[in-house]
């Protein structure tokens, strides 16, 4: 447990080391303590981050581009998931500007790199798809609101 310490800022650790080093010692290894431990280091860095402007600013923009990435990646598995409902090639344009092109590949299942269960049963695939669709924007609603978590106190 003392080792969470060391995920602290160095600040932190200077003005509180001792009386957590000494409440650790005290207190019995559980996994709540471990999480409150992690939650509280996430903490102390954003106070950290939030007093220093060029951090700030820094953490700003790889807020931002995690919001992106996420976004992208929701688009494309948006996309996989319709195009799989259809045989046909499912064509992404705005105006003259083609985006993007999903052809359903003729694959045997046999000759596959297929999961046995999507194997005995393809029609299985979009809950494949739906699952990593709903994972993503967990992250983004995550990513989104984590700030705001931080700033109001971890609730």
């Amino acid at each position: 447990m003392k080792s969470f310490l060391k995920l602290y800022p160095r600040s932190w650790r200077k003005r509180y080391g001792r009386e957590m080093d000494a409440l650790l010692e005290d207190t019995p290894a559980q996994l709540g303590s471990a999480l409150d431990l992690l939650l509280g280091a996430a903490a102390a860095y954003g106070d950290v981050i939030r007093g220093n402007r060029i951090l700030s600013a820094i953490g700003a923009y790889i807020h931002g581009v995690c919001v992106a990435v996420l976004l992208q990646a929701i688009g494309f598995v948006g996309l996989i998931l319709y195009a799989q409902s259809s045989n046909e090639t499912t064509e992404v344009a705005l105006g003259p500007v083609q985006l993007a092109t999903v052809m359903r590949p003729e694959i045997r299942l046999s000759e596959s790199l297929v999961p046995l269960i999507l194997r005995r049963w393809p029609e299985l695939e979009w809950i494949v798809a739906t699952v990593c669709l709903v994972a993503l924007a967990a992250a983004l609603v995550l990513v989104v609101t984590g700030p705001r978590w931080v700033r109001t106190g971890r609730t």
